[in-house]
């Protein structure tokens, strides 16, 4: 079996191929398309002139491009914006928190607008940095800004979480390949202990306990500083311990630290759930039953398209769902044929009633 260091290692030589790769804000990577002032014309899908004006730029948090999951998201965001609205585009990656700012202040100077700052780990930069180019948008996910022009990109993923608790609480209860159904057991592995991870782990717990009072969740973080999102090693030693007793079924919210949890899903074959984007299709050699999607790429290319539009919401907060397919649940793919009918319909009664508020979704942990 492969070592985590060589499936992240695959999966980010992946996501960068299809990404094509960060440059810096002054050199912009090679395969970008002309920016402000070239000859390059934009798409018909931009609205005619004024698009190839617009330059759209986002500062990772510290799991990078190549993480198959938040960051990558929202650049997939950023580059279907540049396909189907003909802008500019740039990013930059950060190596640790103390790249935040500078990466923001340098994207403002190069002239890019909107800049995404993605994650809540760059509040404390977004509110340093906005006021300084007041002329610049920005748009800050996962928290709120004080700033009037920044843009707060918000998500309800206690709702997804739901969805696929409803799923582990069901498909540990079944006999298969990967699952056991004496064992009733089910875990949770997190990132960095915050709020934001908080709310993953409380919609996931409610919504095993609603199909499944009487199992076990297992629950466990990573770590309590942001490089808890980017350490696969302490991934698989967590995912590991919580098989150890018994979990057959992990959800993980801990971005590229969830590559240690598939190499231990597919080393000793129990389920995995993947976070953010459909992890199945990234990782398709790891047993990803399926995966709560974030759809921090649509936030990305609904902002950029209100810029283009001048209707940027500079000083709003705005909150997807899924009743706006903010969040979602992936298709189980190639594990469609052992899921039972009973627990597609399950999750659609709850989608259901999430959405017209007859069940309502926990933001905080059970005491």
């Amino acid at each position: 079996m492969r070592s985590w260091k060589a499936l992240l290692a695959a999966t980010l030589m992946l996501a960068l191929a299809a990404c094509g790769g960060g440059g810096t804000a002054e050199e912009p990577a090679d395969d970008a398309p002309a920016a402000e002032g070239s000859e390059a014309a934009p798409s018909e899908a931009a609205g005619g002139e004024g698009a190839s004006d617009v330059r759209a730029a986002m500062v990772t948090d510290v799991g990078g491009l190549g993480d198959n999951s938040f960051n990558d998201s929202a650049y997939a965001g950023l580059q279907r914006a540049e396909e189907e609205l003909g802008i500019s585009i740039e990013v930059l990656e950060s190596g640790a928190p103390t790249d935040y700012v500078n990466n923001l202040t340098q994207l403002a100077e190069s002239g890019f607008s909107p800049v995404f700052a993605v994650g809540f780990l760059m509040t404390d930069a977004v509110n340093e940095v906005a006021p300084q180019f007041p002329e610049t948008q920005f748009a800050l996910i996962d928290s709120v800004a004080e700033a009037t022009n920044v843009a707060n990109l918000l998500f309800e993923e206690q709702q997804g979480s739901y969805l696929a608790g409803v799923v582990a609480g069901l498909m540990t209860q079944q006999d298969t390949e990967f699952t056991t159904a004496e064992a009733a057991t089910v875990g949770f592995l997190g990132g960095q202990e915050s709020p934001l991870i908080r709310k993953f782990e409380a919609g996931y717990a409610a919504g095993v306990q609603s199909v499944c009072p009487d199992c076990q969740i297992l629950v466990e973080y990573a770590g309590t500083t942001p490089e808890a999102f980017n350490d696969p090693a302490r991934g698989q030693e967590i995912a590991i311990a919580q098989n150890d007793q018994g979990a057959d079924i992990i959800y993980h919210a801990s971005g590229a630290t969830g590559n240690g949890l598939f190499e231990a899903a597919t080393d000793r074959g129990f389920f995995a759930i993947g976070v953010d984007s459909d992890q199945a299709a990234i990782v398709p050699d790891a047993p990803i039953l399926t995966s709560m999607l974030k759809r921090v790429d649509n936030a990305v290319f609904a902002s950029v398209e209100a810029a283009l539009e001048g209707s940027f919401p500079a000083g709003e907060t705005i909150t997807y769902g899924l009743e706006d397919e903010g969040v979602d649940l992936a298709e189980f793919g190639e594990f469609s044929d052992i899921v039972p009918q009973e627990v597609v319909d399950a999750v659609e009664e709850a989608r259901t009633g999430i959405v017209d508020g007859t069940v309502e979704v926990p933001t905080e942990p059970a005491a």
